[in-house]
């Protein structure tokens, strides 16, 4: 299993390639976001980890409907640090 900085790295290198073609809100780049704020929140970076899920849901919102799949990724990603902030 990968370390939650090996998940960072992967994440966040996916992510900045994504980015480059202009895909910020595309089903795969919610993923990433989603991905790269839960390893954050792991890693012990709780403050970064919830400004990213903040930003993430937020931008999920503006763009889509709210029972739409990127919101609902969104939100898990926001439950997920928050349950990953509670344990530590």
């Amino acid at each position: 299993m990968s370390t939650p900085q090996q998940r960072i790295h992967e994440a966040t290198r996916a992510l900045l390639d994504l980015l480059e073609s202009g895909e910020s809100l595309s089903p795969e780049a919610i993923e990433l976001r989603a991905e790269l704020a839960e390893a954050t929140a792991e890693a012990g970076h709780l403050e970064d980890a919830f400004y990213q899920v903040d930003e993430l849901l937020k931008d999920a919102q503006r763009e889509h409907e709210p029972d739409h799949p990127a919101v609902t990724r969104a939100r898990a990603a926001v439950d997920a640090v928050e349950a990953i902030a509670r344990q530590g």
